[in-house]
C-alpha cells in the first residue's frame, strides 16, 4: 500500500491494521471506500474482513483491489495482492485457481524491467507452490535477495521463514532452525508491518519444530503463538495455530489437551474457513486410531481419501483394521510424491515398514527400513533416527533375529524417551521386551509391563492389547490374576457374548450403545481377566464354559 497522508481518509485504517484492531480497520476502510473507490481502500478492507473471519468477502475485496492496482500502473502492489489471493486458493485446495492468480501476479509485472518487490512476492508464492524442496529453497533465496535489495521487511521475513522451513524439510535441521528463529526475531522486533507476516513466521517455525521432533522448542513457541492468536483476534489463523499445538501435545502424550485443542480448531474452521480443516481432521483421526476408536476415525476421514494431509492417518487406520495391504498402497503413493522432502518421506516410511511386515512382505519391509536408515544418517534429525532404529528392531524380530533387534530397540527407547514421546517410547520398549524374551524373560516381562502401564495411562487401546499379549506370552499379568468367566461383570459378560459372535469393537459399541473406546477397554479387561492372548482364545474360553454348565 502506498504511503498515505492524514487527509487521505486511509491513514486511520492503516493504523488500525497495524495495531490489529480489525473492526476499526473495517469501518475506516469502508468509510474511505464510500468516499472514493480506490484500490488502497479495497485492499485494506479485504485484509480487515479476512482477519474478522469473513474470508470469502476478504478475498473478493482484494481481487477488486488487484484490478485497481493494475489500472493505476502500480505493478508491485498488484503482484503482492495477487500472490495473497493465490495463496488463499492454495490453502482452500483450489490448486487451479491458485495457479491462475500466480500467473496474474507474474503478468502484472511484464512491463517492469529489472528487480522489484513484486518479483520478490512472486518468488515467495513460487516457493509455496514448488513440488520439490530444492525448488522451494531456490525461490525463497531469490525472494530474500530482492527483499534486502529494496529494504522490504515483510518480504524479507516471509522469505527467511520459508527458506528455513524448506532447509529443515530437506534434512538440515540446525541450519533451517537458525533461519526460522532469525525470521521470528526480526518479526517480533518490529521489522514487519503486516500481522499476517508475523503469523506466517510463527507457523513456519512451529511446523518445522513439529516435523523435526523439536518438542521443547515447539512448546516454547506454542505458548507465544496461542497468546498471539488470542490477543490479535485472528479468527482464520487461530484454527491453524491450535492444530499445530495439538500435534505437539499428541506427540508428547498430552492427549486430553490435544483433543480439546483439535475440537477448538475444528469449531473455528467450521465457522470461518472450512476448506482449511483437512490437517486438523487428519490429526484428530490419528488420535482416534491411537485410542482404538476406529469407527470415529473412519467417519472423520470419509471422503478425504485423496487429500495429501489425510494419507498418513488413513494408512494408520487401515493398519489398525488389519488392512495392511491397502495401507502399503497408500503410503507408497505418498512416497512417490514426497520427492526430496526428507521429513515427509520419513513420516511415511516408518508406517510402511509396519504395513509390509503385517502383509508378510519381509523383503519390502527391510527395503523401507533401509531407506529410512539412510535418511536418518543423512539428516541427523533425532526423531528420524529414532524411527529408523525402531523399524530396524521390528524387521529383525520379524525375521527371528532377537539378538539383532535388542540394540536398535534400546537406542529407539532412549531416543524417544529423550524426546518425551511416551507412546513411541512404549512401542520401542515393547520391541525390546520381545527381543529379550528368549534369554532374559524376567527382564522382558518388566519391560512389557512398563510399556503396558504407559499405554494404559495414555489410553492407547490398540497398544495396550499388544502389550497385554506379549505379557501373556511371557507368563506375566497386566492386572489381577485370571478369573473365570463367571467373575466378569455383567457388562463384560455381554461384551464377551458379542465377541464370541465375531463382532468387532465398532459393532459391539453399536449393539450396546456405548463408545468404541469403551468397547475396546471392555475387551482388553476381558482378555486380562481370562488370561487369554486374543479374541479367538476368549471365544473358545466362553464356549468351554458354556458347555460345562
Amino acid at each position: 500500500m502506498e504511503a498515505v497522508r492524514d487527509g487521505d481518509g486511509l491513514l486511520e485504517g492503516v493504523r488500525a491494521l497495524e495495531r490489529a484492531d480489525w473492526k476499526a480497520a473495517r469501518a475506516a476502510f469502508q468509510s474511505a471506500l464510500d468516499a472514493a473507490d480506490t484500490p488502497d481502500a479495497r485492499d485494506g478492507l479485504g485484509q480487515a474482513l479476512w482477519f474478522l473471519g469473513s474470508v470469502a468477502e476478504g478475498i473478493e475485496a482484494r481481487e477488486f483491489a488487484f484490478e485497481g492496482f493494475v489500472r493505476a500502473g502500480r505493478c508491485d502492489d498488484a503482484a503482492r495482492v495477487a500472490v495473497w489471493v493465490s495463496h488463499q486458493h492454495l490453502l482452500g485446495g483450489r490448486a487451479s485457481a491458485a495457479r491462475g492468480w500466480l500467473a496474474r501476479a507474474e503478468r502484472s509485472l511484464e512491463g517492469v524491467g529489472g528487480s522489484c518487490t513484486g518479483r520478490g512476492w512472486v518468488a515467495v508464492e513460487r516457493a509455496r507452490h514448488a513440488q520439490s524442496v530444492e525448488e522451494q529453497i531456490a525461490h525463497a533465496r531469490r525472494a530474500m535477495r530482492i527483499a534486502r535489495e529494496w529494504g522490504d521487511g515483510d518480504l524479507e521475513v516471509f522469505a527467511l521463514s520459508l527458506l528455513g522451513r524448506a532447509v529443515v524439510n530437506a534434512g538440515g535441521r540446525e541450519g533451517g532452525m537458525r533461519l526460522l528463529e532469525e525470521a521470528m526475531a526480526a518479526a517480533s522486533a518490529g521489522r514487519v508491518r503486516n500481522v499476517h507476516t508475523l503469523a506466517e513466521a510463527y507457523c513456519n517455525l512451529i511446523e518445522a519444530c513439529v516435523s523435526a521432533g523439536e518438542w521443547e522448542r515447539a512448546a516454547e513457541w506454542c505458548e507465544l503463538v496461542d497468546e498471539f492468536a488470542r490477543t490479535h483476534a485472528t479468527a482464520p489463523l487461530f484454527g491453524a495455530c491450535r492444530t499445530i499445538h495439538a500435534n505437539v501435545l499428541l506427540a508428547t502424550g498430552h492427549w486430553p489437551e490435544a483433543e480439546r485443542a483439535l475440537e477448538s480448531a475444528l469449531a473455528t474452521h467450521a465457522r470461518y474457513v472450512p476448506q482449511m480443516s483437512a490437517p486438523t481432521v487428519a490429526t484428530m483421526a490419528e488420535l482416534r486410531v491411537r485410542q482404538g476408536r476406529l469407527l470415529e476415525a473412519e467417519r472423520l476421514l470419509a471422503g478425504r481419501e485423496e487429500h495429501p494431509s489425510s494419507l498418513r492417518a488413513l494408512a494408520l487406520l487401515r493398519i489398525a483394521e488389519d488392512r495392511a495391504q491397502v495401507a502399503a498402497v497408500l503410503l507408497e503413493r505418498g512416497l512417490r510424491t514426497a520427492g526430496d522432502h526428507a521429513v515427509r518421506a520419513s513420516q511415511l516410511l516408518a508406517p510402511l515398514v509396519d504395513a509390509r511386515l503385517a502383509c508378510g512382505d519381509a523383503d519390502g519391509a527391510e527395503a523401507a527400513a533401509r531407506v529410512l536408515a539412510e535418511l536418518a544418517h543423512a539428516t541427523g534429525i533425532r526423531l528420524v533416527v529414532a524411527c529408523a532404529d525402531l523399524a530396524a528392531a521390528r524387521v529383525a524380530l520379524h525375521a527371528g533375529r532377537r539378538t539383532d533387534a535388542a540394540e536398535p530397540a534400546r537406542r529407539a527407547l532412549a531416543a524417544f524417551s529423550a524426546l518425551a514421546m511416551p507412546l513411541d517410547a512404549g512401542e520401542a520398549r515393547l520391541e525390546l521386551a520381545r527381543a529379550l524374551a528368549g534369554e532374559a524373560s524376567e527382564l522382558a516381562r518388566d519391560e512389557a509391563r512398563t510399556a503396558f502401564e504407559a499405554f494404559r495411562e495414555l489410553g492407547a487401546s490398540g497398544a495396550m492389547d499388544a502389550a497385554a499379549a506379549v505379557l501373556r506370552d511371557l507368563g506375566g499379568a497386566t492386572g489381577p490374576r485370571p478369573r473365570a468367566a463367571g467373575d466378569l461383570t455383567k457388562r463384560e459378560q455381554e461384551v464377551l457374548g458379542l465377541l464370541t459372535l465375531g463382532m468387532s469393537n465398532a459393532r459391539i459399541a453399536q449393539a450396546l450403545v456405548i463408545s468404541e473406546k469403551t468397547a475396546g477397554h471392555h475387551v482388553s479387561r476381558i482378555l486380562t481377566k481370562l488370561g487369554v492372548r486374543n479374541r479367538a482364545e476368549a471365544a473358545a474360553h466362553a464356549a468351554r464354559a458354556a458347555s460345562s454348565t
